[in-house]
């Protein structure tokens, strides 16, 4: 019979991505949600056949989690759960740091006292490392976060990082850096530069306006990451992985460029919304993934501008 893989977070950009590539290499993929099943369905679209499972109204409890799991008895169960804006988590704090930390921690504690042999890969932040070095952050790293959705990354890590030292359970970071693709909220910045661009283009709106535009930042491509997270399920033991393309650009860099795409260098300066800044923000986040390449062969192939290029052509054809 073929493999489980339990995905928490499966409505998400990356839970359908992921749930595609398990289901691909003939995994049965169970996906979890707080939506009501029936809303999943509909929310999912064509992702809703890689699923043979859809388990929503899902209440994040320990004993909910427990028995879920034990149920299921998946070989790999991977975590995209919880808040992911790392602006909304200075309005809510307190429900950043629950969201992301409740469900890891319920998971950690299953796999510790049901002693299962299950993979568990957490969907951590390369935003948990604060301002990066020119190289890059790598898994060595020490962990400077500052935001409060970095905070809460950061604590579920740490505690993923004892539960596998002190009582051997079988799981994994993954450290993800920004990573787009059409199935991005739209209130993401680079579906948002996006959408701007073509509206200004078409005459939609007059101006743009963004947040800190001298911010640099490593994007990628979500299915390729979610393809990295596949692999890194697959190694005999559990390996933290930087997922990053290593190259950064910034915010301004990147604005211009899809201006330049769309023949709009002529327009006005950029302008920069007050109500954008974030109370701590970092200038600099770029990821280190050369011990990625060699622990599972993977490298990203679109990076930085090629992203926005992807996203301004894919919503542009509808």
């Amino acid at each position: 019979m073929p493999s489980v893989c339990l995905i928490f977070g499966a409505t998400g950009q990356d839970g359908r991505l992921l749930a595609r590539r398990f289901a691909r290499d003939g995994f049965r993929v169970i996906g979890v949600s707080r939506r009501p099943a029936a809303e999943m369905a509909v929310g999912l679209g064509d992702y809703a056949a890689d699923f043979e499972r859809l388990i929503g109204d899902f209440a994040i409890t320990a004993p909910a989690t427990d028995a879920l799991v034990r149920a299921v008895a998946p070989a790999v169960i991977v975590n995209v759960a919880g808040l992911s804006s790392v602006g909304a988590s200075f309005r809510h704090p307190m429900e950043t740091l629950l969201d992301n930390g409740q469900l890891n921690l319920f998971i950690l504690e299953t796999l510790r006292v049901a002693r299962l042999p299950a993979r568990y890969i957490f969907a951590s932040s390369g935003e948990l490392f604060g301002e990066t070095p020119p190289g890059g952050a790598d898994t060595a790293s020490l962990y400077a976060p500052k935001s409060p959705y970095a905070v809460s990354k950061a604590s579920a890590s740490m505690i993923l990082r004892n539960y596998r030292e002190v009582f051997a359970v079988n799981a994994a970071l993954a450290y993800l850096f920004p990573h787009e693709s059409p199935l991005r909220s739209p209130d993401f910045v680079l579906p948002k530069i996006a959408r701007s661009l073509l509206d200004l283009k078409a005459g939609r709106i007059s101006e743009l306006r963004f947040g800190p535009l001298d911010v640099v930042r490593d994007w990628g491509w979500a299915e390729e990451y979610m393809d990295a997270i596949f692999r890194q399920a697959q190694l005999p033991q559990p390996v933290d992985l930087i997922l990053a393309s290593g190259t950064g650009t910034s915010l301004r860099a990147m604005v211009q460029h899809g201006m330049r795409k769309l023949g709009l260098e002529g327009h006005g300066p950029l302008q920069v919304d007050p109500t954008l800044v974030r109370p701590a923000d970092l200038a600099r986040s770029v990821g280190n993934p050369a011990a990625t390449e060699q622990a599972i062969g993977w490298r990203a192939t679109c990076s930085g501008t090629a992203v926005l290029e992807r996203l301004i052509d894919l919503a542009a054809a509808g």
